[in-house]
């Protein structure tokens, strides 16, 4: 009874890690190629000028381009997928080694007692 409810939240973290992971390499903000292009192709709206020109034409490239400052910028869903890529894994073997020795430990116990 409690399955599908088990599965309706697994597909939503899913979801979530999925949006997180894609966050990782989607820059926050939009590059200034992007915008000087939007805003030379709405202000060139006449169909004539679009065939007669190439598509968005800008001035200088070189100043479009994004600085070495904006290139060397860290998401935030690149912190995240970092973190939770490390200590995700780390946090399972530490307690699947902390769960292996338990078990050892009682196993050796129970052979060592007499009744």
């Amino acid at each position: 009874a409690n399955h599908p409810f088990t599965m309706k939240t697994f597909q939503i973290v899913t979801l979530f890690a999925l949006i997180a992971t894609s966050m990782a390499f989607a820059p926050n903000q939009t590059p200034q190629v992007t915008k000087a292009a939007f805003m030379k192709g709405a202000a060139a709206s006449l169909p004539v000028a679009a065939l007669s020109a190439p598509a968005f034409a800008m001035d200088s490239m070189v100043d479009a381009l994004p600085s070495t400052t904006l290139s060397l910028q860290v998401q935030f869903g690149a912190y995240l997928a970092v973190l939770l890529g490390t200590f995700l894994p780390v946090l399972f073997l530490i307690n699947l080694y902390i769960q292996t020795e338990t078990r050892k430990a009682g196993a050796e116990d129970a052979l060592n007692d007499e009744f």
